[in-house]
């Protein structure tokens, strides 16, 4: 069965981002069917079945998973991200077999990737930061690694909710809105641990970057362009650091440019602070005062 084949019939997968793309995954492979059926759990995706109807969206792509039983083990040393064939809008996924939870984590991230990287090619960005949301705007609390993004996020009070504590991956749609997608917690796949699932098709209106710093009481600034760049180049490497695996020269260079010049884009449209918490402040007053002043002032 040829891969036009497999991906015009069977079980789908489907993701739809809020930049007018829609993803239909399928499997080629027993092994590879496993692997989607835990993605699409991780990232609640829905399910079709038979031959593909068309879409509405203005961009459609398909990817085909398979595993290849005789390569070596997955690990992120080897962990690549294909490029999509950007004439037929199909990109074709080669996993390693996976030995254990660390092997799963790896493959996980390697498909999730090219959803981003594809994103990234409309103006997106993956952002190592968690998301939260508030009568339905959404705001990233952006930190590195042991800041303090899950406290802060699990410590919100209704009516806030808590769509993800550690990677949001941001879109530009067709009007040049910023919405932001709550991106799983690959992490919790490693070492064995449970896992989780998360509502990646739920996007929310972007409204807010706030970068928190540890302090003894809250306080927030309002930071230019040019600073805000600089935090989120530092943030969007972070959560992008496995997408140029085994890329050449050129095409990494490439990425970074774009990348680059996404987050030059995102800044001059949203709101970017410093956010500085302590251990039981209620730090997210300065953030909702910020939001109704932007209401206010009708951005």
């Amino acid at each position: 069965m040829t891969m036009t084949q497999i991906l015009s019939q069977g079980l789908h997968h489907n993701l739809i981002l809020a930049d007018g793309s829609r993803w239909i995954i399928a499997a080629g492979d027993d092994e590879a069917a496993s692997v989607v059926s835990q993605l699409h759990h991780a990232m609640q995706m829905s399910v079709t079945t038979g031959s593909v109807e068309r879409s509405h969206h203005s961009v459609v792509r398909r990817l085909l998973v398979l595993v290849d039983p005789h390569k070596p083990e997955a690990s992120s040393a080897t962990c690549y991200v294909p490029l999509l064939s950007e004439s037929s809008g199909f990109a074709v996924c080669v996993l390693r077999p996976a030995a254990d939870s660390d092997g799963l984590f790896v493959q996980l991230v390697q498909l999730s990737l090219i959803f981003a990287h594809d994103a990234q090619a409309r103006g997106g960005v993956l952002i190592h930061g968690a998301l939260a949301e508030r009568n339905g705007s959404g705001v990233i609390l952006a930190a590195p690694g042991g800041i303090g993004k899950t406290t802060a996020s699990n410590r919100l009070p209704a009516p806030w909710k808590s769509l993800c504590d550690d990677t949001t991956l941001v879109v530009r749609d067709p009007q040049g809105n910023y919405c932001a997608h709550p991106w799983p917690t690959w992490s919790r796949f490693l070492w064995g641990g449970s896992g989780g699932s998360w509502e990646v098709q739920n996007a929310v209106p972007l409204k807010g970057i706030f970068f928190l710093r540890q302090a003894l009481e809250e306080r927030i600034e309002r930071v230019g362009t040019g600073q805000a760049v600089s935090l989120l180049v530092e943030c969007a490497a972070q959560a992008s650091q496995l997408m140029t695996r085994g890329l050449g020269k050129e095409e990494t260079r490439g990425l970074h440019l774009e990348r680059f010049n996404n987050l030059c884009a995102l800044a001059r449209v949203v709101p970017t602070h410093v956010l500085h918490i302590s251990l039981t402040g209620a730090f997210w007053q300065e953030i909702e005062q910020v939001l109704s002043r932007s209401h206010c002032e009708g951005t």
